[in-house]
């Protein structure tokens, strides 16, 4: 809201972007452990699986446990809402000064996006695709997911909270990572 889309979208894609690709360098990392210590089950893809399905769970759990009144009113409540005041509280802190430079606006939005994003949800499943899946697929679609959800986020955040409601977002997300779950276990990626 207070920079250029532009250069907060591109910020944003860069941390998002290497955050991918570490993940599924690190995902790729797990898969190779020495011979001595592999087996003949895929321990990558039960991983994967297993990953994929306790994000889906905790994702529709948390929308569960949003209040039908935080959910369409925004109240405080809820395990994303206390991720969402972290977030704020860091913007806040950081954003004292206005930035002119287009270099330190692109800055700021990658340092935020990076650490604000570390270790969630996200980077732990790319992880776990990456392990189990083709690397340039993980890598590619998440990017892509991330280039869509960020471009979606800069754009109409605003607008489209008047109409989707966070639970609703919850209940879809937890129904996707089922979906990837299944679709890790009978090998359709």
């Amino acid at each position: 809201m207070q920079y250029e889309k532009g250069l907060v979208l591109l910020g944003s894609m860069g941390a998002l972007s290497l955050m991918t690709i570490l993940s599924v360098i690190i995902g790729r990392i797990f898969l190779s452990v020495p011979a001595q210590f592999q087996t003949t089950l895929p321990l990558g893809e039960y991983a994967a699986i297993a990953l994929l399905v306790f994000f889906g769970l905790k994702s529709i759990k948390d929308a569960w446990d949003i209040p039908p009144t935080a959910a369409k009113k925004g109240a405080e409540g809820g395990p994303e809402l206390d991720e969402f005041a972290e977030a704020e509280e860091l913007v806040k802190e950081k954003a004292s000064k206005q930035l002119s430079n287009p270099l330190e606006i692109v800055w700021k939005s990658f340092s935020l996006v990076f650490f604000a994003e570390w270790g969630d949800r996200s980077m732990l499943a790319t992880i776990a695709l990456g392990a189990a899946q083709s690397p340039w697929g993980v890598a590619s679609g998440a990017i892509a997911g991330h280039l869509l959800a960020t471009s979606i986020a800069i754009l109409g955040g605003a607008f489209l909270a008047n109409y989707i409601s966070e639970k609703l977002v919850g209940y879809l997300g937890g129904a996707l990572f089922l979906v990837f779950a299944v679709a890790t276990f009978f090998g359709v990626f």
